[in-house]
């Protein structure tokens, strides 16, 4: 038996300025966005 938990998915925009940012900010080139911004807001939360 398999169980497949599929989380949903959204569309948010940003400026293109702002992807090419995230872009640099990729630890790796398969890093996802949503890994970029969940690891920064991991690093910043206080």
């Amino acid at each position: 038996m398999f169980v497949l938990c599929m989380e949903q998915r959204t569309t948010i925009q940003i400026e293109h300025k702002t992807l090419e940012k995230l872009k640099k900010l990729r630890i790796t080139k398969r890093e996802t966005y949503d890994e970029i911004l969940n690891r920064l807001m991991k690093e910043n939360v206080k």
